[in-house]
């Protein structure tokens, strides 16, 4: 459906059940919210879920790129819970939506419980972290590093599909699933825009004390991009934080692991009185 928010901008958002109100923003600029399906659509057995395709992202209004920000998709999730009327809900993100859910739990605070699955606490140690992977990989991570440097120039969908499918090993920790992306609607103008500008530098270490709400720390024990590293930082800054590290799984532990993530997932959001 499309929701018109207060500033007259239409965001698509996939709705999924019809219990409390879990906003789920996905990961990596120039995505969409397809990443997550099925394998999150079962929680929409206990919530409502609100799978949102990020300003400029999917099928939303597109936008200029430069406009973009990490800043300006947390504040558009308090302009989605105004726009459908929702007095409480949950926030998940994954990936660089983890990033996002993070800012918005420490400037914002206004969700009820968050779910930081795949987060980073910084932005020199998280692309410190990628380096390593990379190294680690071997001659298997040079054509990753390439499309990655090829995204500075993307310009269609079939080429960012393409770069994706590239990097997905880098993701996975096993095979990717058969078929895996191929419904995602890419945007090549904005991750074009984020390869060349970075997504801002960011340092949410001395600022984790200010997160006031529940919140799950998730992350795949072989997540080569945003580390186990990284989970314990930002749950040993965030008081009474809970930390699930999902055994033998990659960046994509919801996928290689869903039953694990998902039993996360629900435990959690019940302790915090959401589920």
């Amino acid at each position: 459906m499309q929701v018109e928010l207060a500033d007259g901008y239409r965001m698509n958002v996939e709705e999924v059940g019809a219990g409390f109100p879990l906003i789920v923003l996905h990961g990596g600029p120039g995505m969409d919210h397809s990443m997550f399906r099925p394998w999150l659509d079962p929680l929409g057995d206990e919530l409502r879920l609100l799978y949102v395709d990020e300003r400029g992202h999917g099928r939303s209004d597109r936008v200029e790129p430069a406009t973009l920000s990490v800043e300006v998709f947390a504040r558009d999730v308090d302009l989605l819970a105004e726009a459908l009327g929702l007095e409480r809900f949950a926030l998940l993100g994954h990936s660089f939506g983890a990033i996002v859910t993070t800012w918005h739990a420490i400037e914002l605070g206004t969700a009820t419980a968050y779910v930081i699955s795949g987060g980073a606490d910084e932005t020199n140690a998280m692309l410190a972290d990628v380096e390593a992977s990379l190294e680690a990989l071997g001659e298997r991570g040079r054509p990753i590093a390439e499309s990655w440097e090829a995204e500075k120039d993307v310009g269609t969908e079939e080429e960012l599909a393409e770069l994706m499918r590239v990097q997905m090993p880098f993701h996975f920790e096993g095979e990717v699933p058969p078929g895996y992306g191929e419904e995602t609607v890419y945007s090549p103008d904005v991750l074009r825009h984020f390869a060349r500008n970075g997504y801002g530098d960011f340092d949410y270490r001395p600022q984790l004390g200010r997160v006031t709400r529940p919140t799950l720390v998730v992350v795949g024990e072989r997540d080569r991009t945003t580390t186990p590293r990284a989970a314990r930082v930002l749950h040993e800054g965030i008081e009474g934080s809970e930390l699930v590290v999902v055994p033998g799984a990659g960046h994509m532990s919801l996928v290689e692991d869903q039953a694990t993530y998902l039993e996360a997932v629900r435990g959690f959001l019940q302790r915090a009185g959401v589920g």
